[in-house]
């Protein structure tokens, strides 16, 4: 009866409402819209990106998500394998990819009026499609529906620093005109939920939620294949977006002490072209027994093939809310050297890595040195820990009740 109905209903009226109708009346699953700056195929906006992709992947059986993404990833060279200005059916997901001339208040409304959700789903603070979406909520110009808003690390104390003379007077207006009021936040830790207190102003609600990561990492993981390790010598890997906040210009500025061999290759795009100069003058400057050189982009198909092939991940951020990238270089069995401002911490008592506090470079240079130094046995064990947490976190039941507590809470205000 419902193969029948569907196809008479499409035929006579086209898809686009007939797909809510039929979900709303024949009992369906609850419609989550997730609007977003970036989408499959896209790959270069890293963690964010993938959080919504494996919150799909893991989701889509309880409910039914649509995305409202734009036609490009971050280059604006629009995809070839889609189609533009319509929905499209990828991976669990009904996606509409809009074009650069589609970015604005009608068009959105009419899509959102189209798919008529029971939750809305945003993870950026600052980009132009969630800041749209909130003018129209606090506008009142659609029926009202709750918002979940995950801001993704863009409102930690290192974040709005960078870019400060555009934020500031933003954050300012919008909190005066009340545009983050009454919204759902999803963060993913104690610090972030400190952060979205001082930010959001009244009303609304905060949930700390771990990111959402794929059910499994690299299954056909082998330890006795990883590189050999050699004491004297290491290979390291920076794979990020490689803009001002991850700090690698830092990192290289602090390598003078470094005992040894050190080889360190970045993957990335290099969003911050000016940024990339200045850390290019400073890599010139470094003694013959270091090595750093940039790798290009990485689909993420590959990332975790790419990391399993060194020894150790290192990325100095000044902050993040979470890190994809941290567990896929565990589950690569490589131990991570980072910063102590992400929610990855207490590595070194786990033996898996280091957190290291920006303020110390001194102990960097001697996490550095000690990673040098190690031999094959000791690489081993530190690696096979690395490997070993990923697999038992990744398994880890609270990750989905935690990000199901939010959307259930969303769907109940709805």
């Amino acid at each position: 009866m419902r193969s029948f109905t569907e196809k008479f209903l499409r035929n006579e009226f086209g898809s686009g409402v007939i797909e809510t109708m039929l979900n709303e009346n024949l009992g369906e699953k609850p419609i989550i819209l997730i609007i977003c700056s970036y989408y499959l195929p896209g790959y270069k906006a890293g963690g964010g990106l993938r959080t919504l992709v494996h919150m799909v992947e893991r989701f889509k059986e309880k409910f039914d998500f649509r995305v409202i993404t734009l036609d490009h990833d971050g280059d604006n060279i629009s995809y070839r394998d889609v189609k533009v200005n319509s929905w499209n059916r990828i991976e669990g997901a009904q996606v509409f990819y809009l074009s650069a001339d589609n970015i604005k208040i009608s068009k959105l409304r009419e899509l959102i009026s189209e798919v008529a959700p029971s939750l809305v789903y945003l993870n950026s603070v600052f980009s132009k499609l969630s800041i749209l979406l909130l003018t129209i909520k606090r506008l009142k110009l659609l029926t009202e529906i709750p918002v979940v808003l995950a801001p993704e690390g863009e409102i930690s104390d290192g974040a709005l620093q960078l870019k400060a003379y555009k934020k500031k007077p933003f954050v300012k207006f919008a909190k005066a005109v009340g545009l983050y009021k009454d919204l759902i936040w999803k963060v993913t830790a104690e610090p972030e939920k400190s952060e979205t207190e001082r930010f959001k102003g009244a009303g609304g609600k905060i949930f700390i939620a771990p990111n959402m990561p794929s059910k499994s990492i690299f299954d056909d993981y082998r330890q006795e294949l990883k590189p050999k390790k050699k004491a004297g010598e290491a290979k390291m890997i920076f794979l990020s977006r490689f803009v001002r906040k991850k700090n690698f210009k830092w990192l290289v500025e602090n390598l003078t002490e470094v005992e040894g061999n050190l080889k360190i290759d970045i993957y990335g795009p290099l969003e911050d072209e000016l940024y990339w100069f200045e850390t290019q003058q400073s890599i010139k400057n470094l003694s013959p027994n270091i090595q750093i050189e940039y790798k290009g982009c990485v689909a993420y198909e590959q990332v975790y093939k790419t990391i399993y092939d060194y020894q150790y991940f290192i990325l100095p951020t000044l902050g993040e809310n979470f890190g994809h990238v941290f567990i896929e270089a565990l589950a690569a069995g490589c131990p991570i050297i980072t910063s102590n401002r992400t929610p990855w911490i207490e590595l070194e008592k786990k033996q898996i890595g280091w957190d290291l506090p920006l303020e110390e470079s001194h102990r960097w240079i001697e996490t550095i040195n000690d990673c040098i130094h190690l031999d094959e046995a000791d690489y081993t064990h530190l690696s096979s820990n690395a490997r070993c947490f990923a697999r038992e976190w990744l398994t880890n039941p609270k990750i989905e009740e935690s990000t199901l507590k939010v959307l259930n809470y969303g769907l109940k205000m709805g």
